[in-house]
Formats: C-alpha cells, sequence, structure tokens
C-alpha cells in the first residue's frame, strides 16, 4: 500500500477498519501484563486501544503514517500534544503517550526493543509481500520473551484487493513460527457484520493470538 492510498483513505473518511470502542482481547487478555512496560502499537490510526493501555500504566509508543489520523486521536480524546522531530519521525506526545508519525519500516533508525506489542489492524492492513516484511521487522523490535497481542481478520470469500485483509491461521503461522511461539486465543464470529448479513460474506471473524518471541 502506497502512503498516498492512506492519505486519501483517512481524507475520505473511509475507515470501516476503525472501532470506536476497546477492543474485546485487549481488555480480556491483557490484565496479566505488568505495568510499567512500554507497548509498541503499529500503524495505531486513531485507536481509542491507546488510551486504554495508557490507563493501564503503560508509556505507549504508537506509529501511524497519517497526520489527520493523529490530529483526530488527540482531539477526540479532549488531550493536548506537544510535537517534535525524533529521528525519520514526527512525534506527537501527551504524557507517556508518544504517536510517530511516519513510515513504520523506518522504526529501526530509533533504535528501540519492546518487551510488549499490540497490533489489532496493521498486520491485516498490509497486502501480501510487505506482511513478510512486517514480521521480519517485528521479529527485530521485540526481545527474547516480548509477547505480542496479534488481532486478525478471517472472512470468506477472500480478497487481496484493499484492506483489512483475510489473514488465517496458516499464515500467521507461516510469517511468524520461526521467530515466535504462536497461540490461539480465541475467535469470535461477527454474525451482525454489514457484509455477512447482505450476503456478501459467508462469515467475518476476528482471532487473536499471543505470539511470544523465542531466545
Amino acid at each position: 500500500m502506497e502512503a498516498a492510498f492512506w492519505h486519501q483513505k483517512w481524507k475520505e473518511n473511509r475507515i470501516g477498519f476503525h472501532q470506536a470502542d476497546f477492543n474485546r482481547w485487549l481488555q480480556s487478555w491483557w490484565s496479566a501484563q505488568q505495568q510499567g512496560e512500554p507497548v509498541l502499537v503499529p500503524l495505531c490510526g486513531k485507536s481509542r486501544d491507546l488510551l486504554w493501555l495508557s490507563g493501564q500504566g503503560h508509556p505507549v509508543d504508537g506509529f501511524e503514517l497519517s497526520e489527520l489520523a493523529i490530529t483526530q486521536f488527540f482531539d477526540e480524546s479532549n488531550l493536548s500534544a506537544e510535537t517534535s522531530e525524533v529521528g525519520p519521525y514526527r512525534c506527537h506526545r501527551h504524557d507517556d503517550l508518544r504517536i510517530y508519525q511516519g513510515d513504520f519500516f523506518a522504526v529501526p533508525e530509533l533504535g528501540r526493543r519492546y518487551r510488549l506489542a499490540y497490533d489489532r489492524a496493521a498486520l491485516i492492513a498490509l497486502p501480501t509481500a510487505m506482511r513478510r516484511q512486517y514480521a521480519t521487522l517485528m521479529s527485530r523490535l521485540i526481545e527474547a520473551g516480548g509477547q505480542v497481542l496479534l488481532v486478525t481478520l478471517e472472512y470468506q470469500p477472500e480478497q487481496q484487493v484493499q484492506p483489512p485483509f483475510s489473514v488465517g491461521e496458516m499464515e500467521v503461522r507461516t510469517l511468524f513460527e520461526r521467530d515466535f511461539s504462536v497461540e490461539v486465543l480465541g475467535r469470535a464470529a461477527e454474525l451482525d457484520h454489514p457484509r455477512v448479513l447482505s450476503g456478501q460474506l459467508s462469515y467475518f471473524d476476528e482471532v487473536a493470538y499471543r505470539l511470544i518471541r523465542r531466545g
């Protein structure tokens, strides 16, 4: 996906991937994680999950290409943000919540690694070739023993034209099992999804995984 594609999506408010509420898997799985541990959130958009993570006592490092998405996040959250240049990014910060504006794939230039990461809409936003690049990058960014909460979508019939893409368990394992153990936490069928109700899709499921970085 070219940067222009995402800028246009946000400009036209075509953001069906955005969830207005906190993600169900985040709330049910995250409680055992250590407070104070920084959390990496790739391709975060204006997700309210950033607020939830921050409320659990975590410094949050979100990464987002669209300035409009970042502006909307802080405006809709009634938060002020200081801005500064950090490496290849423009950093928007409120206390320990930071969103780095720019290309996530440039993140190695910051020289940081993480023990916790949360991906609800990053992997499924990327086409096939970029998903392989993303998995390789996440392997570099997560420390040994570190964990990733990964939330994907599965639906039929699949399409690989525009996001969100359907990414099944076999592909998740192919992408990550070399460097991570992969555990399926659960699956939730969205029976009331508009495209299921209209007959366009036979099913639309949200699937959660726990990835643990091997040593």
